[in-house]
């Protein structure tokens, strides 16, 4: 019994390193690569991690799109296409993107659905 929750909590921490947390990513080899303070990462089509100013995020061509702002953020919409904005972003139950108005302002999505976001929502651009 340990050795299968040992085992399953090294698989869980495993598949937390390819997140976007704090700016940094994996790429195909297995390194973390990491963007300066505010800025974003994410891993292209061909594994790379490519790092921005900003929020990245990578579209349904598999081409990054960071963000051009410290603390800003960028996320894919339900088209595939990446949109920024001053704050962190999400996409609501409709796939569409809306973020923070404050830069380096929080956004998450509450039970319904919705988008909720610190000094108010704006679409991504």
């Amino acid at each position: 019994m340990k050795k299968f929750i040992l085992l399953a909590l090294v698989i869980a921490l495993s598949q937390m390193n390819s997140v976007n947390a704090g700016g940094c990513a994996t790429n195909s080899y297995g390194q973390v690569v990491c963007a300066p303070p505010g800025g974003g990462a994410a891993v292209n089509g061909y594994g790379q991690v490519v790092t921005g100013r900003g929020g990245c995020s990578t579209n349904s061509y598999g081409q990054v799109v960071c963000a051009d702002n410290p603390g800003s953020g960028a996320t894919t919409n339900s088209y595939g296409q990446v949109k920024t904005g001053p704050g962190e972003c999400v996409k609501n139950s409709y796939g569409q993107v809306m973020c923070s108005s404050t830069p380096g302002g929080g956004a998450a999505v509450n039970s319904y659905g919705q988008a909720v976001c610190e000094g108010g929502c704006v679409s991504g651009q």
